[in-house]
């Protein structure tokens, strides 16, 4: 099976992706589970892990993520269209992509067309809103063991936006403070969310993304003192920069119509495009990359956590020098 998953809701293409992999028992995914990264990995990388059969299995999963995003050439084009036309019968490939694909690109219509016919499954994760994610945050609740009442959802929401990750750690904070079988209200999320999110978390990326480096260094040492996951910091950093990517995309509109574009509230997008004048577009798309670097270089033990974040404050908090 071929699958091409893209879009803006991340943690829910990071939970199907998970799903798969749950399938396979621990012992056999060491052998059978690959995961490569389109920006370091060769298109030979890519076809060996594809090619290789099964061990102690009866299959493989191949992921790679944004591999067609960094296929630049003609020469590499070519060479997925044609692995994507011959992948093995034992062999699941995985193309996670967090921007849409190009629809022009030879191998995106192939795809397309194994869709069509079953052969592959070509996905859009869009970000849940209005009643669908009232919804879907209160499953989070119930998953967690607790509830979540609608009016404390949106205010939630009003507080973090739609973006999953966020939504799922806050209501896991706020389930193990309410506690089996407690009840989630408005209360509690003024309580937690806005006290400990907006005051420091907020002030530190707001300090980043104006790029005062020093507040953003102290910001980030206070939040590490309070013991402030730092993956959740990188979530929240991740957010904020694909809010300013999409509003300096967008050009000269009015805040509503960008609130509109972004799925966000006027005041949240006024922001974003205010804080994307600090960078220049190669700069944001650098510190994007370098996000999504990190969160999977803490995920797979690689790099210390708290070290990674100093180090991408130090290189995009200060602005460059202008000499």
């Amino acid at each position: 099976m071929l699958y091409l998953f893209f879009g803006p809701d991340d943690y829910t293409r990071q939970a199907t992706i998970n799903a798969l992999k749950a399938a396979f028992p621990p012992d056999a995914a060491a052998f059978n589970v690959v995961v490569l990264h389109g920006k370091s990995a060769k298109l030979n990388d890519v076809r060996t892990a594809c090619e290789a059969y099964p061990v102690f299995h009866d299959r493989r999963l191949v992921i790679v993520h944004d591999l067609l995003k960094h296929a630049k050439s003609a020469e590499v084009r070519d060479g997925l269209k044609a692995l994507v036309q011959r992948l093995p019968n034992t062999t699941d490939l995985v193309l996670n992509e967090s921007d849409a694909p190009d629809s022009r690109l030879s191998v995106v219509k192939d795809i397309q067309t194994l869709a069509k016919s079953k052969q592959a499954e070509l996905r859009e994760f869009k970000l849940r809103e209005g009643n669908a994610l009232i919804g879907w945050m209160q499953q989070e609740a119930q998953s967690n063991g607790v509830q979540l009442r609608p009016d404390a959802a949106q205010h939630l929401v009003d507080y973090v936006g739609s973006d999953g990750w966020m939504l799922h750690n806050e209501i896991a904070k706020l389930a193990a403070y309410v506690g089996e079988p407690g009840t989630i209200g408005v209360r509690e999320v003024d309580l937690l969310v806005a006290d400990e999110t907006e005051t420091n978390l907020f002030n530190f990326i707001d300090a980043l993304c104006a790029r005062r480096g020093a507040a953003a260094v102290q910001g980030l040492n206070g939040l590490l003192a309070d013991d402030a996951a730092p993956l959740y910091i990188l979530t929240m950093i991740a957010r904020q920069a694909r809010l300013m990517l999409a509003a300096q995309s967008a050009g000269k509109v009015s805040p509503d119509e960008l609130a509109k574009l972004l799925g966000q509230k006027p005041f949240v997008a006024r922001k974003a495009a205010e804080q994307a004048r600090n960078f220049s577009p190669t700069e944001l798309r650098l510190l994007h990359e370098r996000v999504v670097q990190i969160d999977h270089s803490i995920k797979t033990g690689k790099i210390d956590a708290e070290g990674a974040l100093a180090s991408l404050v130090g290189d995009f908090g200060f602005a460059p020098s202008r000499k």
